[in-house]
């Protein structure tokens, strides 16, 4: 075998084996639905011009403070999907990420108005319940489609709640104490 023929032989597993190993990863990201979900500090200028993913990497945020006087969050997200989800509807649902476990919250209804756009400003609150959403807390959101081929997700984000953490105290009540005089 010439010196060639091995080079040859050596490029053609080499390109092969990179193949697969793309491959996989591409038929993960299609299971997946390939898409994020970008979290941003604001909304962008309305009549904005130019490449919308550069502003929101620009403006990212990885976590978002309470609104204290509410005890809500407002939260501004990009979503970009890989291909159009072809449906006037979509579904946004919230998971609290514990550890290596999510566990469901809450899920609401994102209306599109061109089924075949792939990037989607959307706008939501998320009302503080114990037990639920709390603060200093992570949060995965997840944008997914349900058709005649089921539920498939198309993005998916996490993004960390900040505020202020009740304390409720031990738990302990002491009656020897005497009341303080009116």
């Amino acid at each position: 075998m010439s010196v060639i023929d091995r080079r040859g032989l050596l490029v053609g597993v080499g390109s092969g084996a990179l193949a697969l190993v793309l491959g996989g990863r591409e038929a993960l990201a299609q299971r997946r639905g390939g898409g994020s979900i970008t979290f941003v500090t604001g909304r962008p200028p309305r009549f904005f011009t130019g490449d919308i993913r550069a502003w929101a990497g620009g403006h990212r945020t990885a976590a978002f403070q309470e609104d204290t006087a509410n005890h809500v969050w407002r939260i501004n997200m990009f979503v970009f999907m890989a291909r159009p989800p072809n449906a006037v509807s979509l579904t946004l649902t919230w998971f609290r990420v514990q550890g290596r476990v999510s566990r469901y919250i809450s899920n609401e209804t994102i209306n599109v108005a061109d089924p075949d756009q792939r990037i989607l400003l959307h706008s939501t609150t998320l009302r503080r319940t114990p037990g639920d959403i709390d603060p200093m807390e992570t949060y995965e959101a997840q944008i997914s489609i349900n058709d005649a081929r089921g539920a498939r997700e198309l993005a998916r984000g996490r993004v960390r709640l900040e505020g202020v953490v009740e304390h409720r105290g031990n738990g302990v009540v002491d009656f020897t104490r005497e009341t303080p005089p009116r």
